[in-house]
């Protein structure tokens, strides 16, 4: 084997972070010319023949998620940075405190502190709902007028205080309300 052709295609690739699939589609296209030589069915490379910019620097990992920060101290965390960190750290402090107290295992430090998240946040709904009464019997109380509702559900006889022009001839029920004084009593409405 030549000196200067000591690497196969896997120890190649894993120098330059990129898979074998990916370094074959490199050598086919051209851009490694001078590079790799053939040795029967197997394909040598060397190191880069000049100093490029990044000969040195290239990434091995290149991983999209980002590392767990477990066991983290109380003045590196990054609560701020979470859309709801104030219930994170609130989470987190409950069971530190409990693992101080040490009372509880972590499994059932893991179940009541999410017990208690969850009737907290029931609490915080009825106090939501509570309040939002609270403001309709506000506004209820105020009336600048409404629109004419046709509905009559509620209203047994709905009448005018006005008269007819022209008197007309009282049948034998109107009489009979009159004498017995039936009259229905009128709900005002503002």
């Amino acid at each position: 084997m030549d000196l200067k052709f000591k690497f196969n295609a896997n120890e190649f690739a894993k120098l330059n972070g990129i898979t074998p699939s990916a370094l074959r589609k490199r050598r086919l296209s051209g851009k490694l010319e001078g590079q790799y030589i053939k040795k029967g069915s197997d394909y040598f490379y060397t190191p880069s023949l000049g100093h490029r910019p990044n000969n040195d620097e290239f990434t091995l990992n290149n991983s999209r998620s980002k590392p767990r920060r477990r066991n983290v101290s109380g003045s590196d965390t990054r609560y701020h940075k979470v859309r709801n960190g104030h219930q994170f750290k609130l989470t987190n402090d409950l069971r530190q405190l409990a693992r101080i107290n040490k009372r509880l295992d972590e499994e059932g430090i893991a179940e009541i502190t999410d017990d208690i998240i969850e009737v907290a946040q029931q609490r915080k709904r009825e106090k939501k709902l509570k309040r939002q009464q609270e403001l309709d019997q506000q506004l209820s109380h105020k009336n600048y007028g409404r629109w004419v509702n046709c509905n009559n559900r509620g209203y047994k006889d709905v009448q005018t205080k006005w008269r007819p022009l022209y008197e007309q001839p009282r049948d034998e029920y109107q009489r009979y309300i009159d004498e017995n004084d039936l009259k229905p009593k009128i709900r005002e409405i503002y």
